[in-house]
């Protein structure tokens, strides 16, 4: 039966790279397309939740919250000296493959974005503190300042142009149907 050694990375390029994974204690991540450099890398804590990765192809913007909890005191701390640099930097999130030992195999990063925002939370639990780190990542163009897709239809075409009449006949041609374009 096989076994499943893996874990998620975080690279979040602001000008002094924050790195970590999902694990706690520090790991060494090697170089690859991403890091540039092998790098000790901290824990971040346990992760609570990842949403399901999409890949954007002519598709909507999509926005993630990445959060983990048990963060240390120290992890906080950096986030908090570093919350400011974070919105509008690059993030790439990846899934790092162990072997038998825990050693590490391969990184393989399978989501690219921009982060918005990074939050940090403290609640009492059972009389201990819990911290939480949010950060908040968006793919694609997440504004909303452009206009939805046009079709190659007569109306779309008049409204731009009133009387410009190239698509006139484009409503009558169906699957099948076969015109002859250029001059007659």
């Amino acid at each position: 039966m096989p076994t499943y050694r893996e874990s998620y990375v975080f690279y979040i390029a602001t000008p002094d790279p924050a790195v970590f994974w999902s694990g706690h204690g520090p790991l060494l991540l090697p170089a690859d397309d991403v890091v540039p450099s092998p790098v000790l890398i901290a824990g971040a804590g346990e992760l609570v939740d990842i949403p399901a990765l999409e890949q954007l192809i002519n598709g909507k913007a999509q926005r993630l919250e990445v959060t983990l909890s048990g963060v240390n005191d120290t992890t906080v701390a950096l986030a908090a000296e570093e919350a400011a640099t974070v919105p509008g930097s690059a993030v790439w999130i990846g899934r790092i493959e162990f072997d038998d030992t825990w050693q590490v195999v391969a990184v393989e990063w399978e989501w690219t974005g921009e982060a918005r925002g990074l939050t940090i939370s403290s609640q009492s639990s059972g009389g201990q503190r819990v911290r939480t780190l949010t950060l908040t990542v968006v793919a694609g163009d997440p504004s909303r300042r452009r206009p939805a897709l046009a079709y190659f239809t007569d109306a779309d075409q008049r409204y731009d142009f009133p009387d410009d009449d190239a698509f006139s006949n484009v409503a009558s041609i169906n699957v099948g149907t076969t015109r002859r374009f250029g001059p007659s």
